[in-house]
């Protein structure tokens, strides 16, 4: 079962790389594949070595399922803590193994290491303002594994089998109980997994390729959102740029130098606006910055130092003549204003930028 979670995992971080955290949990279950490979040939040999490999294969499974969904939340692994949980368990299991062999005490001390793991990636997933329903059915899953974890030794010690019995016993608890834990934290991964994947399709139709701003399906609700913010005292500003000539340029020198100039264009804004501003790339060579409330003020310094910047590095965009320039028109959003007519308002200083020879930045009143 988990060589198959495995597999499937594999084929799903092989068509999603942007997701990389699905190759470590595709680890993980690899690991605990051959860590219950292990535990078989562990009890037909009866070999002691074997059985605190799989122990060791079992854990590191549990620590890569926790940094994977640690690599989700985009927060690093913890691996100091982590660390200490696998070494202090597989101490006391070496202890426990070989120096005074006692079953029951490598019951304990594995599955309580295995409960710790669990606690920790309850972290990972806990509940919180806007986690989205697969991450409340993870978290509860997560909890029935570390339950499951914790009632395995007192099944044992419950049901009064004798200590020649015990080892079996155990052996067949372990193995019903970890395929219903294997399958079930499964199946809140493959959840999370489908929602992160339609979270990406959703995001990859709102942002224009060539640029990686937002195109104008993307743009807009945001705007509009940030419109609803804004008050009388602290109103949204609208810059609106256009590539001088891009035209001509294009044709002249070709599609894929038009391209250059609107990547290294929209790295020049991305660099010059303020983390919380809305950007796009309306179509062909035009773009769209929404400033955040309050900070209308800023727009026309904003714009200017766009426009001067873009003309620093336009020499080194496309070889020969070529000398990229823009025009920026603003608009400050008046009292309920909707986003339309602010636009408009943008889109006429844009203009009066671009009758007043270009490569300058104009606001409307």
């Amino acid at each position: 079962m988990p060589a198959l979670f495995c597999a499937a995992l594999s084929a799903l971080w092989y068509h999603h790389r942007d997701l990389a955290y699905i190759r470590v949990l595709a680890l993980s279950y690899a690991t605990r594949a051959l860590g219950f490979g292990i535990f078989y040939f562990a009890f037909a040999l009866q070999d002691p070595v074997l059985r605190f490999s799989a122990n060791v294969f079992l854990m590191l499974s549990m620590t890569l399922l926790s940094a994977g969904l640690s690599a989700r939340r985009g927060q690093p692994p913890r691996h100091g803590v982590l660390l200490v949980v696998a070494a202090v368990t597989l101490g006391i299991l070496y202890y426990y193994q070989f120096v005074e062999p006692s079953l029951l005490a490598r019951v304990v001390c594995l599955n309580s290491g295995l409960t710790a793991v669990g606690l920790l990636m309850l972290f990972d997933v806990r509940k919180r303002a806007g986690a989205t329903p697969v991450e409340h059915v993870l978290f509860g899953l997560i909890i029935v594994s570390c339950v499951g974890f914790i009632l395995r030794p007192f099944f044992l010690l419950a049901s009064g089998i004798a200590d020649e019995q015990f080892e079996g016993a155990y052996w067949l608890i372990v193995s019903i109980s970890d395929a219903l834990i294997c399958a079930m934290m499964a199946v809140g991964i493959f959840a999370v997994i489908a929602s992160d994947v339609m979270d990406s399709i959703k995001s990859d139709a709102q942002v224009d390729a060539l640029s990686g701003l937002f195109n104008r399906r993307g743009f807009e609700p945001r705007a509009l959102k940030a419109l609803a913010r804004q008050t009388a005292g602290a109103p949204v500003a609208m810059i609106l740029s256009d590539l001088d000539h891009f035209k001509s340029i294009n044709d002249r020198f070709g599609h894929i130098s038009g391209d250059r100039i609107i990547q290294s264009f929209s790295e020049v804004l991305k660099k010059t606006a303020p983390r919380d501003a809305i950007m796009a790339r309306l179509g062909g060579e035009e773009f769209a910055i929404l400033l955040s409330p309050g900070k209308g003020l800023t727009a026309q310094a904003l714009a200017e130092q766009a426009r001067s910047a873009f003309k620093d590095v336009a020499p080194g965009i496309v070889s020969g003549e070529a000398r990229p320039t823009a025009s920026f028109g603003i608009a400050i959003a008046r009292e309920n204003e909707d986003l339309y007519a602010l636009l408009n308002r943008a889109d006429r200083a844009l203009y009066q930028a671009k009758s007043d020879g270009r490569d300058c930045v104009r606001l409307i009143d």
